[in-house]
């Protein structure tokens, strides 16, 4: 009988492309809009989302933005550790 040393990790939940997801950070609301999630150029799959701060944009979208600076990039892990594995819409 082996000892192991790893954790065995909680299934990862890949975001939906399209997906509403939120999280609360003092007290102010940020939500991220899945773009796309893809392997393009990483060795892992990744999450690229556009977010939005309720304090800094205002509490309404008004229309996706289309700046490319606001276009974020994080590995499925990061994403699910910030935003959790739950859809808003």
């Amino acid at each position: 009988m082996g000892v192991s040393l790893f954790k065995r990790s909680e299934p990862t939940v890949t975001p939906v492309p399209g997906g509403i997801y939120q999280r609360t950070i003092f007290n102010t609301v940020e939500t991220a809009q899945v773009l796309a999630v893809t392997e393009d150029g990483f060795p892992l799959p990744h999450v690229r989302y556009i977010a939005r701060n309720d304090m800094l944009d205002g509490p309404e979208p008004s229309g996706r933005r289309l700046n490319p600076a606001a276009v974020r990039t994080l590995s499925v892990d990061s994403f699910n550790r910030l935003f959790g594995n739950t859809r808003t819409r």
